[in-house]
C-alpha cells in the first residue's frame, strides 16, 4: 500500500528530530507510524519525515567481509574441482573455543519491542514508565542474585531512558555505574557494579 510516495519499508529521516526509522504502517490523517531506530513505534505526520534513499556505498556496505571471504574460498574450492577433474572430500569444521557467559553478569535489554509483544496501544509516557518499572525488578533481581555486574541496555536515541536509568541508580547505596564497553554494546548501554561486588 502506497501514498503520495510513502510505503512500508521506507527509510525515513525527522525533519525536527535527530533520528530516523523504518515505515511501518500508513496510519489515515496523513499520519505515518515509523519504526524509530531505537525501537519504538510512533506516529509522525508525513510532513515531519523526509525518505532516505540509499546510495551505492550504503547498499555496497551491506556485504560483510565475512561473506567476501566465503564467497572468495568458494570460488576457490570450485577452481580446485575443475583443475583435479574430481570432487574434493569437504573440510571438517573448525573448532571453535565457546565462550561461556559470566555467571556474575546480567544483562537486560530495555528496548520495549524486547518487553512487550504490541507497543501500539502504549501512550509514550506509559513506554518509559514500563520500563523504568522493569529495570528496577531486574536491578533488584540481580542484587538479590548477588551478581557482579548488570549491563543496561537501553539503547541511544535522544538519551531520556539513558537519563532515568541512571537516576534510579542514583539511589541504590553503593552502585556505580559507567558508559558500558562501545565496542561490545555500542553507545547505549550502562555497565553497572553492583554492592554485592564491593
Amino acid at each position: 500500500m502506497a501514498r503520495k510516495g510513502w510505503q512500508v519499508g521506507d527509510k525515513v529521516s525527522f525533519i525536527n528530530e535527530v533520528g530516523g526509522g523504518v515505515v511501518a504502517e500508513l496510519l489515515p490523517r496523513d499520519q505515518v507510524l515509523v519504526l524509530t531506530d531505537d525501537g519504538f513505534e510512533v506516529p509522525y505526520p508525513e510532513s515531519a519525515l523526509v525518505k532516505v534513499h540509499m546510495g551505492v556505498d550504503e547498499v555496497l556496505g551491506r556485504v560483510t567481509d565475512h561473506q567476501v571471504g566465503m564467497v572468495a574460498a568458494n570460488d576457490e574450492r570450485e577452481g580446485k574441482v575443475k583443475r583435479k577433474g574430481r570432487r574434493i572430500a569437504p573440510e571438517p569444521p573448525a573448532r571453535m573455543a565457546v565462550k561461556r557467559p559470566d555467571p556474575a553478569v546480567m544483562e537486560i535489554d530495555l528496548h520495549l519491542h524486547e518487553l512487550v509483544d504490541n507497543e501500539r496501544h502504549m501512550a509514550p509516557g506509559d513506554k518509559l514508565e514500563y520500563q523504568i518499572a522493569y529495570f528496577e525488578r531486574m536491578l533488584n533481581t540481580a542484587i538479590r542474585d548477588k551478581k557482579r555486574t548488570l549491563i543496561v541496555i537501553h539503547g541511544v536515541g535522544e538519551g531520556k531512558l539513558r537519563e532515568e536509568v541512571r537516576k534510579v541508580l542514583q539511589f541504590y547505596e553503593g552502585v556505580r555505574f559507567h558508559d558500558a564497553d562501545a565496542r561490545r554494546y555500542g553507545n547505549g548501554a550502562t555497565e553497572v557494579f553492583l554492592p554485592s561486588s564491593q
